[in-house]
């Protein structure tokens, strides 16, 4: 018996082909929104804090967040090594300009003066 239905047919079979290889570019997209940021900054004057991931503050990443778990303190067979951190260098990056704060000169009381009656 032959089948009846669109899902057999070359045109289909393209269409669904097309649509899984743009869902797997979309989501191995190196710079996409689950992907690595172009430039990581801190933030500066006018953002909020977001997400950064560990890879983007530091060069060993996993061997420090290994080391605060404590995963591979208790192997007998490899003596554990403490990490040395190798943070990356990194600017912020501000969207406004600050003003200058002008703070008054400082409070000075006279000792022969007394306080404001209630």
């Amino acid at each position: 018996m032959s089948s009846t239905r669109n899902k057999n047919t070359s045109g289909n079979y393209n269409l669904e082909q097309t649509s899984i290889n743009k869902q797997t570019e979309y989501n191995t997209y190196i710079n996409s929104q689950y992907g690595k940021p172009i430039e990581t900054h801190f933030p500066g004057n006018g953002l909020l804090s977001g997400r950064v991931a560990p890879t983007e503050l530091s060069h060993n990443a996993c061997d420090i967040e290994s080391y605060l778990y404590g995963i591979g303190t208790t192997n007998l067979v490899n003596p554990y090594i403490i990490p040395i951190a190798k943070i990356y260098e990194m600017n912020s990056l501000n969207v406004i300009n600050k003003l200058p704060i002008i703070l008054p000169e400082p409070l000075y009381i006279e000792e022969n003066q007394r306080p404001r009656p209630m």
